[in-house]
């Protein structure tokens, strides 16, 4: 049962890392860039949902992928882009992008 909700979320993040693609890109991101910021996301969306609790609460607990993607793109976005915090880097740009 583990196994599959792993696999959910890994396919969340492809879809979701495609859809911020597309938004870096369209907001004038290089390619590089885009890649580094969807790879920094990558390691941070997974240590959220794999790092913390026992197994028996991991079965227990559901994520909401969407929100720790926007929340893993945000602080990635944050560290390689921080004037763009304020604008398609928010949150809520984020979340928006990847609907």
């Amino acid at each position: 049962m583990a196994e599959a909700h792993e696999n959910g979320y890994s396919i969340h993040f492809a879809h979701y890392a495609g859809k911020l693609e597309q938004h870096l890109r369209k907001n004038g991101i290089s390619c590089h860039d885009a890649d580094l910021i969807i790879e920094e996301s990558s390691v941070l969306y997974f240590e959220k949902l794999y790092s913390s609790g026992s197994k028996i609460s991991k079965l227990l607990k559901r994520y909401d992928p969407a929100q720790i993607f926007a929340e893993s793109a945000t602080k990635a976005i944050e560290r390689h882009l921080p004037e763009a915090k304020d604008t398609f880097g928010s949150y809520s740009e984020i979340a928006n992008c990847i609907k």
